[in-house]
């Protein structure tokens, strides 16, 4: 884990000097636009992610500052670990609970979320609209959680400090990849680097996420009305709401973080990414042995194409699934 976090961060540099410094021709800054955001990736998929869940370290201290490489790639530790670490991984593929589904309307990624007239061509813009995730993360979406001090009706603890973390991060953020490039390129150049950053960016992380529970065969549970709760336990909830891909790519592996072994990431999150193929094979053992259904998909391409068909189903159809004892609460099961 060591090796390969020294890895990503040595590439960080390297590529954001390539961009701002030395690219001077239409391919160089194509190419070097591309393998910098691929590089934030790598940071968020597996640098990040395993710090804000404690699982990068035995020590609290590594975690959390491993955990604040979203800081300084431009999103929030502490808006990303309420809304992913508890409402996400707490209550999976629940509507108007889990964030992960919220798109304001744009999308129907749940049969448990209203179906609009455009829904019917969501399976054709939905892979564009991906593009817009870390961008609206960083100009709109974090600021907007800290003023309202909520998401959904979760309280998020806004303090002063938090407030000035916040500010403090996002100057260094906007500092180096908008300010510092205009001193060398002109803005035109700087706002479409900046905005193709993202739009690649967006869409890798989106795909990831999505080809984990926005898929054909996941659960998407309707909590009982009058107990707020849902029908089944909370792991044998996880494994169902989440799928699993391309398990024997080893290179998919080692760039999503693990990710693609999302079960097991979900069953254990303070476990170390790099544990998960040793994992799973006891995970779909158990499964096996009490009946509990374990998805996979055997590539890339066949997770892509499930999930396409999945945004197609939803959009032309009003369909509703699920059943609602998991209870209600702010803490992480």
């Amino acid at each position: 884990m060591y090796l390969k976090t020294a890895t990503i961060l040595a590439l960080l540099p390297v590529l954001y000097f390539l961009l701002v410094f030395i690219a001077d021709s239409l391919l160089t800054a194509v190419v070097a636009t591309f393998a910098l955001s691929q590089a934030f990736v790598l940071v968020g998929l597996n640098i990040m992610h395993d710090g804000n869940h404690g699982s990068y370290s035995g020590s609290r201290k590594i975690n959390r500052i491993m955990g604040f490489a979203l800081d300084l790639i431009g999103g929030s530790s502490l808006v990303w670990r309420h809304k992913h670490n508890i409402l996400h991984h707490t209550y999976t593929n629940i509507h108007e609970v889990d964030e992960d589904l919220h798109t304001s309307g744009f999308l129907r990624l749940s049969p448990n979320q209203s179906r609009r007239p455009w829904h019917r061509f969501q399976n054709l813009y939905a892979f564009l609209l991906y593009g817009f995730l870390t961008v609206s993360w960083v100009t709109i979406t974090d600021f907007r959680r800290f003023f309202s001090g909520r998401i959904f009706s979760y309280k998020l603890p806004t303090s002063p400090a938090n407030w000035a973390l916040l500010v403090l991060s996002k100057g260094i953020y906007f500092g180096y990849m908008i300010v510092l490039p205009l001193f060398f390129h002109p803005l035109p150049y700087v706002i479409i680097a900046f905005l193709g950053i993202h739009f690649i960016q967006g869409v890798t992380l989106s795909l990831v996420f999505q080809l984990a529970h926005a898929m054909e065969k996941n659960d998407f549970p309707i909590p009982d009305a009058e107990l707020n709760t849902v029908g089944k336990e909370w792991a044998v909830h996880e494994v169902e709401t989440t799928v699993n891909f391309a398990l024997s790519n080893r290179f998919a592996t080692w760039y999503l973080g693990g990710l693609n072994f999302q079960i097991e990431h979900h069953l254990f999150p303070k476990v170390c990414h790099v544990h998960y193929p040793a994992i799973s094979n006891i995970v779909k053992e158990t499964c096996a042995e009490f009946a509990v259904t374990y998805v996979e998909y055997p590539s890339i391409s066949s997770a892509l194409a499930s999930h396409y068909r999945h945004l197609r189903h939803l959009g032309k159809r009003e369909v509703r699934r699920g059943d609602g004892e998991l209870p209600m609460r702010n803490t992480v099961s």
